[in-house]
């Protein structure tokens, strides 16, 4: 059944493209193939093979081509009038005569047939494709295309990190690539790997594998991910010896992979680092405001099992504040430089640690010594405290948009997995934190329709299935082109398995959970919209063939 929905969904994205079909370009540059898109008031109406998608504002629309049916096109110019009088048509941008039309459907056809058997091929993790690049081995079943671009990605990264901290890998690493995991879902990743639901990627120091999966529903969680995590697998290539304390190997991992990423005007990837965290400011504004916020002085001291989210927000918040102060930033490279790469100055003691056996590590106290002297000076309580009050004051005084910053913790906790639940009572306890949040920044009328799209998601963790709906249509309505909101509307309408908070979802189409599934004729649209909005993802093909199949 798998290799069959990759085969379908494949075929659907790269050969079997009707006569009758149109091809829409959108502003952010997917490309669409409705049957037909027309024009109608101030926007179009696409008409696809399972309903009809109404766009109120033309502004979405980049281009629009009418392909082969030409009853209703209307020529530009003379030549064009010609054209149609000889029978030509018009398809993806060129004049074809009826011949050559039929020759060029017939050569899409076999090479998307071959992409299909391609991508069946290399559907199970098992026999993933592999490339290297300079300094990696990707390994991954997603498709040749996303390895690329991840290959591209951390390759980028890399050479940004080397141009900032002149990174010299240790010698027993210098001739290995390291190898890179990544897994087309959730459930795979979470099954491959044996890591907990949510956990979205890790870097394994004793297998020296960078681990994540791609989302497809949320490309940029991946791309966060693979940069938090890319930052350990650096750190750990300066120095595999070296055990880092968790605020600060966090709090580096999260400043540097916070990143803007564009094409630059060569086309290469850029990667500006050092992204604020809206949410995160939030969170420790509120936190100084009730007298709750961590202090220098504890953040140097927290152990690894007391470090959770509140915690992390004021570890980055502290890095943040380094990197964005001139007078400290050099400080900052240098106690780096000087803890990671165990430089003499730096006293470290010998623990337990792995496959290895051992690894060096520097306790709290000679952390703090190290960054204090280096940024300061000085190690006395009277230099941290002034350091701490410093720190607050700037995180204190960033400007951010209450809505805005309360969507986004209510959007990393729900959709990014960060959410601190490890019981029934404090997953409760974060659910009503993230619906505050989202209640608020939907009253303060954000417009971003991922505030409708998470709250409808914590509503059914909650058990509130016809608000959920309510959010779900309201996403719709506000981005009718997205898949990912069609697709969660039409499993909510026939009682299908959704995990809320960890991400993409986890839904094994060839598992038990689909066989109890209710007939609701309204998913058919949603199911099989989701499945021509976004034709690369064979969850949503999957589904759609077990729905029609009941």
């Amino acid at each position: 059944m798998k290799k069959l929905a990759l085969f379908l969904a494949a075929l659907s994205c790269f050969s079997q493209v009707p006569a009758s079909a149109d091809r829409l370009v959108t502003t952010d540059g997917r490309i669409l193939v409705p049957k037909k898109a027309r024009p109608k008031d101030a926007g179009y109406v696409l008409t696809f093979e399972h309903g009809e998608v109404v766009l109120p504002d033309k502004s979405l629309v980049k281009a629009v081509e009418i392909e082969g049916d030409m009853s209703e096109y209307v020529p530009a110019n003379e030549d064009e009038k010609q054209k149609l009088a000889q029978g030509f048509v018009r398809y993806q941008g060129r004049w074809y005569s009826k011949t050559g039309y039929e020759q060029e459907l017939k050569k899409q056809f076999e090479a998307g047939k071959k992409r299909a058997d391609e991508l069946a091929l290399h559907a199970e993790f098992s026999n993933a494709w592999v490339k290297e690049t300079s300094h990696f081995e990707i390994r991954s079943n997603t498709s040749p295309e996303w390895i690329d671009y991840y290959g591209e990605l951390l390759e980028t990264y890399y050479n940004l990190m080397d141009k900032r901290f002149s990174i010299k890998v240790a010698p027993s690493l210098r001739r290995t690539k390291m190898v890179v995991k990544i897994f087309k879902n959730r459930s795979e990743f979470t099954k491959l790997t044996g890591m907990s639901p949510g956990v979205a990627g890790f870097f394994d120091p004793n297998e020296m594998t960078l681990n994540f999966y791609h989302d497809y529903q949320e490309p940029s969680i991946s791309q966060w991910v693979a940069l938090h995590e890319g930052t350990h697998l650096i750190t750990h290539l300066i120095e595999p010896q070296y055990k880092a304390q968790i605020w600060l190997n966090e709090a580096l991992a999260d400043y540097f992979g916070s990143a803007d990423v564009e094409r630059g005007k060569n086309g290469k990837l850029v990667i500006n680092s050092g992204k604020i965290q809206t949410d995160r400011v939030l969170t420790v504004q509120l936190a100084i405001q009730s007298g709750d916020a961590v202090t220098l002085a504890a953040l140097f001291e927290v152990e690894q099992e007391d470090f959770t989210a509140f915690e992390y927000a004021h570890a980055w918040s502290f890095v943040y504040f380094l990197n964005e102060t001139p007078k400290y930033k050099k400080g900052f490279d240098r106690f780096f430089k000087d803890i990671y790469t165990l430089d003499k100055s730096v006293v470290f003691r010998v623990v337990p640690y792995g496959k290895t056996g051992a690894a060096k590590e520097a306790s709290p106290q000679e952390i703090r010594r190290v960054v204090m002297q280096t940024l300061v000076g000085k190690n006395d309580d009277a230099a941290v405290a002034a350091l701490d009050k410093e720190w607050k004051d700037f995180v204190a005084a960033i400007p951010i948009q209450g809505a805005e910053a309360r969507f986004k913790r209510a959007y990393r906790s729900v959709i990014q997995g960060q959410m601190n639940a490890d019981d029934a009572d404090s997953l409760k306890k974060a659910l009503a934190e993230a619906s505050a949040d989202l209640d608020f920044a939907i009253s303060q009328d954000i417009a971003d329709p991922r505030a409708w799209w998470t709250r409808a998601r914590t509503r059914m963790a909650q058990g509130k299935r016809d608000e959920a709906r309510k959010d779900l249509e309201e996403a719709v309505q506000r981005d009718p082109l997205n898949a990912v909101y069609r697709f969660d509307l039409g499993m909510l309408l026939i009682d299908g398995p959704l995990i809320i908070g960890f991400g993409e979802m986890d839904l094994d189409i060839e598992s038990s959970h689909m066989k109890g599934l209710s007939k609701a004729p309204e998913a058919k649209v949603h199911l099989g919209l989701a499945s021509e909005l976004a034709p690369d993802n064979e969850i949503y093909m999957s589904a759609l063939e077990r729905y029609l199949a009941k």
